[in-house]
C-alpha cells in the first residue's frame, strides 16, 4: 500500500501507535492521522513518532480537505496556491530579495485585511519572510541573529517566492523559498515547546528567542500548510476565510516528499 489514513480514537490501539508500527514495517509510507480532539494534546506523540499531518473532523465533515491531501501526497503534487484555491482564481506573485523588500511585502499583503487581523498579518509575515530568506536561502544561525547582515541581494534564482490570492470563500497567501532546509521534526520541536506546559503552567519555550513563529502562525491563521522538498524547496501557506471557518479543530498539516 502507498499510504495510511487513521482515526486517532480507536480499540485495542490507536491510530497514533498503529502509524508508529507502519513507519518501522513501512518506511516509505504515506501517513495521515484523523481526529475529532484538539491537536494540541497529542504534538508529544506526534513529535515522537514524526507524525505531520493530523486532519480534524470539522463541520461540515471536511471531505475535499482528506482527499486533496491523499491524492497530493500520492501525485507527489505538494506545492502550489491553486491547491489551495477554486480554479480559475487569479494569482499575483512577488519576489523578494532584500530586507526591505520583506518590509514592504508584509506591509503589502497586510493591508488586503482589516482591523486587528491586519497588525497580526503583517507581525506573520515578516516572520515567515524572515524564516524563508535568512534560514532557507541564506542559512544564517537562529541563535546569533545579531550577526545577520541587512546588505544583501538575493539571485534570481535564490528569490523568496510569494504568492496571494482571494477567491470567495478565503484569501490565501504562499511563501516559498528555494532551499527546502526545513523539516517537519524541526516544526513539531518548535510547536510542542510552545504547547508543552512546565511546573508553573507556562509554555517550556516562553523565552525562546526563535522558533516560535510556526506556532504564532498557526494560532492566527484558519489554516497553516507546510510543504517541504528536502534540499529543494519549501512552502508556508496560510489560509483566511473570508467568511466563517470550519467549525472544529484546525488541522496540523505538514507535507514532506
Amino acid at each position: 500500500w502507498d499510504m495510511v489514513l487513521s482515526d486517532i480514537s480507536m480499540p485495542r490501539r490507536n491510530g497514533i501507535e498503529l502509524l508508529a508500527e507502519v513507519a518501522r514495517q513501512r518506511p516509505g509510507v504515506h501517513r495521515v492521522l484523523l481526529t475529532a480532539h484538539t491537536i494540541d494534546e497529542y504534538i508529544g506523540e506526534l513529535l515522537k513518532h514524526e507524525l505531520s499531518c493530523v486532519l480534524t473532523k470539522s463541520v461540515p465533515f471536511p471531505v475535499r480537505e482528506v482527499l486533496d491531501t491523499v491524492e497530493s501526497l500520492l501525485s507527489r503534487n505538494i506545492f502550489g496556491i491553486r491547491r489551495h484555491i477554486e480554479p480559475g482564481t487569479p494569482v499575483k506573485r512577488q519576489a523578494v530579495r532584500t530586507h526591505q523588500d520583506i518590509i514592504d511585502l508584509s506591509e503589502q499583503v497586510s493591508s488586503q485585511v482589516e482591523g486587528r487581523r491586519r497588525i497580526h498579518l503583517c507581525t506573520i509575515m515578516n516572520e515567515i519572510l524572515t524564516n524563508a530568506v535568512y534560514y532557507g536561502v541564506r542559512q544564517e544561525a537562529g541563535d546569533r541573529k545579531e550577526t545577520w547582515t541587512r546588505e544583501f541581494v538575493l539571485a534570481e534564482s535564490e528569490a523568496v517566492i510569494v504568492e496571494t490570492a482571494t477567491d470567495s470563500q478565503k484569501f490565501a497567501i504562499s511563501i516559498t523559498d528555494p532551499g527546502g532546509h526545513l523539516e517537519r521534526s524541526t516544526v513539531l520541536h518548535w510547536l510542542h515547546r510552545q504547547l508543552e506546559r512546565d511546573e508553573n503552567g507556562l509554555p517550556v519555550g516562553i523565552f525562546d528567542n526563535h522558533g516560535r513563529g510556526f506556532f504564532i502562525s498557526r494560532s492566527f491563521s484558519d489554516r497553516l500548510s507546510i510543504s517541504i522538498e528536502k534540499g529543494k524547496r519549501c512552502e508556508v501557506t496560510l489560509i483566511l476565510y473570508t467568511g466563517s471557518p470550519p467549525l472544529g479543530e484546525k488541522p496540523l498539516v505538514i507535507l514532506e516528499i
